[in-house]
């Protein structure tokens, strides 16, 4: 029986191995250096609120559609070594394998400045693992709690929105101009923030940095900020980023910068490895690699590495990229392509909607306003609509979005 390692516990490593465990022809090994069994990341706000509990994120037993693989949680593999087809644990254990995916996820990117100034703080955290928001919701124990978040990109904004529901005093600091530098243009931003800084003690500091650390007993009581600023503080978060976990990987295995390269079979350059998830970078409509992912990418690349791994021949098709967040009742979306030069803004509804226009088609858009009001744009980003009908179809005031300009167009195709 073919032994396949499947390092990591996210929704790409719990989907594959459950297929492949239930084909009854491998014995999966599936590690990972967390000390919890898989869980849903994106709740990891909520949960360092104490709007809810760990149970509450964890993945359910039969959640990738196959049978359940027990996980070795606290198994962090410290060296693959492809060639020898051999994965070093940190405890020095070793385990063969045939074949392997890799599906480790990204982390908290901390600048080196960042590094050296809050290395010895015991009241500084990250915020993407389960053990860093429960260690965050130990600490904010007294309503009016001062918490500055440094990084105002998705999870810090999400995180801050969290946390203003539990009563805490918030401060986002960002070198960037506005909120979500990595996801919405500034001037899209700036209409998203004033929802951010309302119904809460939350206020954001954009355009500035953290140029020292005052510390106290071991803990940062206080930040002195570039614009010469001092900002007081209980607990400081950092959300500075993300990287993808390949440290480990010993070997050529090109580029990792942004994410491991794989084929559309989702297998490495190195036969019989593959990867998915946040760990790669992978092929999106308009023909460019990128990092990043939904959870459905995530899925559909697990499934089809594990379709590959069992010795069939499948094929990811280029995926959609688009990140979300909710702000009270208001979303800030985008999807597609958002890096041309050419773009066109449009009302839809009480909500505003920017487009991406690449050789007269969508190629993505960027969107602030009502969820309902949001309905039908990602097709038409994957139908590549044409900016004539685009202009016609957002024209007619429906309070529904694209959606039925967009079933009309079905049903007369159909």
């Amino acid at each position: 029986m073919e032994r396949v390692l499947i390092v990591g516990n996210g929704y790409a490593g719990s989907q594959a191995a459950e297929l492949l465990a239930g084909l009854g022809r491998f014995n999966v090994i599936r590690v990972s250096d967390e000390e919890h069994p898989a869980y849903c990341r994106h709740l990891l706000p909520e949960l360092a609120a104490g709007e809810r509990n760990p149970v509450d994120l964890y993945l359910p037993a039969g959640n990738g559609g196959g049978q359940a693989v027990p996980v070795r949680c606290g198994s962090a593999v410290a060296r693959l070594s492809p060639d020898a087809r051999k994965a070093v644990l940190a405890s020095g254990e070793e385990i063969r394998f045939d074949k392997a995916l890799i599906a480790t996820g990204a982390r908290v990117f901390i600048p080196g400045k960042l590094r050296d100034m809050f290395g010895r703080c015991g009241n500084v955290r990250s915020m993407r693992r389960m053990e860093d928001a429960l260690s965050l919701r130990g600490a904010l124990g007294r309503k009016g709690a001062r918490v500055v978040i440094v990084g105002a990109g998705r999870i810090g904004v999400l995180l801050s929105e969290a946390l203003k529901r539990s009563g805490a005093r918030i401060t986002v600091v960002d070198i960037a101009p506005e909120i979500l530098p990595t996801m919405l243009q500034p001037d899209v931003a700036a209409k998203l923030r004033p929802h951010l800084e309302s119904d809460g003690d939350l206020t954001v500091l954009a355009g500035r940095t953290v140029d020292r650390v005052v510390a106290n007993g071991g803990n940062a009581e206080a930040l002195h900020l570039s614009d010469g600023s001092l900002l007081p503080c209980d607990f400081v978060v950092l959300a500075t980023g993300v990287v993808p976990n390949t440290e480990f990987l010993e070997g050529d295995w090109g580029d990792r910068t942004d994410g491991i390269p794989v084929d559309s079979g989702l297998e490495t350059r190195v036969p019989g490895v593959y990867a998915a998830g946040d760990v790669i970078r992978f092929a999106t409509p308009t023909g460019k690699m990128e990092p990043g992912q939904l959870i459905l990418n995530a899925r559909l690349q697990a499934e089809v590495a594990a379709r590959n791994i069992a010795g069939d021949d499948a094929s990811c098709p280029p995926l959609f990229v688009g990140n979300v967040v909710k702000i009270g009742p208001v979303l800030g979306a985008v999807a597609g392509d958002v890096g041309g030069e050419g773009h066109e803004d449009f009302r839809v509804g009480d909500s505003f909607l920017r487009v991406t226009m690449e050789r007269s088609g969508m190629a993505g858009f960027q969107f602030v306003g009502r969820p309902g009001d949001l309905r039908g744009l990602v097709p038409g980003v994957l139908k590549r609509v044409d900016a004539a009908w685009l202009r016609r179809a957002l024209c007619v005031p429906t309070g529904l979005g694209l959606v039925p300009p967009l079933l009309a167009e079905a049903w007369a195709w159909a």
